[in-house]
């Protein structure tokens, strides 16, 4: 089963070489036309795709930056707010107890001003009752008398009714 070689160029089938050949031409060209510039493509369209991707991550990680700064913010604006309401409270709890002492102090002076007055007042019907004790006491004095009481009697039996009155004026008191 040997075959020559003369008998085999002449079983080869010419057109299936011709194909062969055509094949791989049609090979080379695609692989230097189509394949290198789709592999190209493909690269540059990887690498834009990664470098979004990688801004994207940069975006993501700065909103997170944000976020946290705007909560940390956030919570300081809070923490600002509760001392001032704080602050607020306490002046106010400042101003009204301030308040109820200026009452207090100012009821307790108008209290202390009526008892004067009332005082004042008092000793001013005391000091009438005892000129009008003396005057019925030398009226009477001078009917039993049936005379004109002088000055330096008149005086002196009002100093003895002024402290009988005074007397007991204390003892009704009690």
């Amino acid at each position: 089963m040997y075959l020559e070689w003369g008998k085999v160029v002449k079983t080869i089938n010419w057109t299936l070489i011709a194909n062969l050949v055509n094949f791989a031409l049609l090979l080379y060209l695609m692989k230097r036309f189509l394949y290198k510039p789709a592999l190209a493509y493909l690269d540059r369209r990887r690498e834009l795709i990664a470098s979004r991707m990688e801004k994207a991550r940069e975006s993501e990680e700065r909103a997170e930056e944000l976020v946290a700064q705007r909560e940390q913010e956030l919570a300081t604006a809070r923490e600002q707010a509760r001392r001032s309401l704080e602050e607020a409270r306490a002046r106010a709890e400042e101003i009204v107890n301030a308040s109820k002492g200026t009452a207090r102090q100012e009821g307790e002076r108008i209290i202390a001003e009526a008892r004067r007055q009332i005082e004042q007042e008092r000793e001013q019907m005391v000091e009438e009752l005892r000129r009008s004790y003396a005057e019925i006491a030398v009226l009477g004095a001078e009917r039993v008398l049936d005379r004109e009481v002088k000055l330096q009697d008149h005086k002196r039996l009002l100093d003895e009714l002024l402290s009988e009155v005074d007397e007991e004026a204390l003892r009704m008191r009690q």
